[in-house]
């Protein structure tokens, strides 16, 4: 295993680590991972000497800052399979002076009010462009991005379209997140990752105690992630941005402060005990060295600018979060080791077994141990143990927390209970940023709707593509799963009325049949007695609105059955109104419904059509029909 601090963090057995350098073959591969260059393209940029991402100057920097949070705006949340990859980009070659970006077809009209919007106004005092041998370079102070394979009179088509701005960009950005933003955009391939996840992608910046962050709210609104990319997907050590560090702080003392800032204030003196209650480690003569160690390691760690996006996103507190395995955290729960592992892991003079039976006792009986657990059970909770070690040494430093305090409960008295209370601190700290960036996008939980619905034009009429589009993957209802619900709803309710009664009535209760779904499933979100849409059927541009209002949307083959069976007035059981979903179904042209759905090819997807129209007009047979459906669905 490695002793150096150059070994990238990885997601495997921390005593598995290989001990020589990558070759170049593998940090070509890194490299087109981030920027989904062509093999023969990454491996001419790669540089023998200097990172393998390389790192802007500080005028391209902003630039490329600006033009990211610029993207933001204009796509949204949206899926790379329909737009040729994440903000529309193909490929990137990020330089120290420049960044080329190969745009996938199509996506220019929106990064020219993007582009526009990033670097001022369209007039003499905005972006100047120029024609290069590639492309076409758009520079401002200092600047420059070359847009691949477009032309003059593709720009200028573009720009037109776009109306006038007064000059300023959008958003004013503090250097941690310009750096973190130029990070992202020039690995902009990280989010294809994302993408496979989540179907969607969707990031966005959120104000919380007097600052901005990026958060990651590709999951859906519920678990937006303040990680950075490249820790969030637990990267090789590489593709990590390494920008000059922020001020030297001695970890020893941030975890002195964090633990003596907290009630009963105990004014602790000893770092490597105050560092072992703040992981939760029993103290000991072992677990005491462990501390140390971590501690002296954490500080190389922070004086190495290879290491400084630790601070990027609300700090390491994120890591430890991730770590402890909670439920409510669960955007990205990859194992993940914190730089510095490898050197720790080696450290002298401590017993790793040892600490790891310290750790156990209180958990197990060492005697129930036989065989080979003897010895490797220890050492697996004594590498976690200081792992722990060194991930919370580089919370305490890294956390907001002395910004930003979170006011909680103390309880208990002296040291441990201090270490407790900053400990929940650091994670609280961490999570409000989250918070503060979900809880307006977040959903009621009987009735699904937004707490806070997105505005739509009173004349508006979305489409269903437009619908799939704006909505997270999760929001969206298909018809195998919608099927497979009803089948689990048979004989669990009786007889629904239909959407001309009223999908839900005053006392907020589900009444017609597509409010049913939406009650069991989540979607469609609810629909308030006082609204149009109340009474409109689901194929109607009322009833889109209010899907768009939501951010939800069904797919073409649902709004077909829901439509038909909905449109029996009054109260009908479920058996006649799925026979009359069944049949339109059966009737309908379902190439032509599935070209509304801009998730599939249909060219793929013959088979999964011609089952789909063999759904059974028995409600009775619907659950085995599913179970036959289920390996052929898309």
């Amino acid at each position: 295993m490695s002793s150096t601090l150059t070994s990238p963090p990885r997601r495997d057995n921390p005593f598995n680590l290989p001990g020589t350098l990558p070759s170049l073959d593998d940090r070509t591969a890194w490299r087109r991972w981030a920027t989904r260059e062509s093999r023969a393209r990454a491996r001419t940029e790669i540089s023998s000497a200097g990172p393998l991402i390389p790192e802007p100057t500080a005028t391209q920097a902003v630039a490329e800052a600006q033009i990211m949070a610029a993207l933001l705006d204009e796509y949204g949340v949206h899926r790379p399979f329909t737009t040729g990859g994440p903000y529309g980009i193909a490929s990137v070659t990020p330089r120290q002076h420049e960044l080329r970006v190969r745009l996938a077809d199509g996506q220019l009209e929106h990064w020219a009010p993007a582009l526009v919007a990033a670097l001022g106004t369209k007039g003499p005092a905005g972006p100047h462009t120029t024609v290069s041998d590639d492309g076409l370079v758009v520079a401002h102070r200092g600047a420059r991005i070359e847009l691949l394979d477009v032309t003059q009179a593709q720009w200028k088509r573009a720009v037109e379209t776009v109306p006038s701005h007064s000059g300023s960009p959008r958003h004013v950005l503090d250097h941690g997140l310009v750096q973190q933003l130029s990070a992202t955009l020039r690995r902009i391939g990280l989010l294809w990752d994302v993408a496979q996840r989540f179907a969607s992608v969707e990031l966005l910046l959120a104000q919380h105690a007097d600052r901005t962050y990026l958060l990651d709210a590709s999951p859906g609104p519920h678990a937006a992630s303040v990680l950075p990319l490249w820790t969030a997907l637990s990267l090789p050590l590489e593709l990590w941005p390494c920008p000059p560090a922020p001020a030297a702080i001695d970890p020893r003392a941030a975890v002195l402060a964090a633990v003596n800032a907290a009630p009963p204030f105990p004014n602790a003196s000893d770092p490597a005990l105050a560092l072992c209650h703040l992981a939760g480690i029993d103290i000991a003569e072992i677990s005491l060295r462990a501390a140390d160690q971590a501690l002296s390691i954490a500080q190389t760690v922070l004086a190495d600018p290879a290491y400084t996006t630790v601070w990027d996103g609300g700090g390491w507190a994120g890591n430890c979060r991730r770590r402890s395995g909670r439920d409510d955290y669960a955007a990205y729960q990859d194992e993940f080791l914190p730089p510095g592992t490898e050197r720790l892991l080696n450290a002298p003079g401590i017993d790793i077994e040892e600490l790891g039976r310290l750790v156990l006792r209180p958990q197990l009986d060492l005697g129930e141990l036989t065989g080979d657990e003897v010895h490797e059970v220890p050492l697996s909770w004594g590498t976690s143990a200081l792992i722990d070690l060194l991930d919370w040494a580089l919370a305490a430093v890294t956390s907001p927390s002395h910004q930003a305090p979170v006011q909680l409960t103390a309880v208990g008295t002296g040291l441990p209970a201090a270490a407790r209370y900053a400990a929940a601190q650091i994670t609280a700290a961490h999570e409000a940023i989250e918070d503060a960036a979900t809880r307006p996008r977040r959903r009621h939980g009987y009735t699904h709707r937004l707490v806070q619905p997105v505005p739509v034009v009173p004349d508006a009429d979305p489409t269903l593509t437009d619908l799939i589009l704006a909505a997270h993957e999760r929001d969206v209802l298909n018809i195998i799963p919608f099927l497979a619900g009803l089948a689990y709803l048979t004989g669990k309710v009786p007889a629904c009325a239909g959407s001309s009664d009223g999908h839900w009535d005053h006392e907020g209760y589900s009444n017609s049949f597509t409010g049913t779904i939406g009650g069991w499933t989540g979607a469609p979100p609810a629909t308030l007695a006082s609204e149009e849409a109340n009474t409109a059927p689901v194929d109607s541009a009322a009833f889109r609105r209010h899907l768009a209002a939501h951010r939800a949307a069904l797919d073409p083959f649902v709004v077909t059955y829901l439509a038909a069976a909905d449109s029996l007035t009054g109260e009908v059981d479920l058996a006649s109104r799925h026979r009359a979903g069944a049949q339109a179904l059966r009737e309908a042209d379902l190439a032509e419904l599935q070209a509304h759905d801009p998730r599939q090819r249909p060219e793929d997807n013959h088979q999964f059509l011609r089952l789909l129209a063999s759904v059974p007009a028995d409600l009775h047979e619907l659950r085995e029909w599913c179970d036959t459906l289920a390996p052929h669905t898309p």
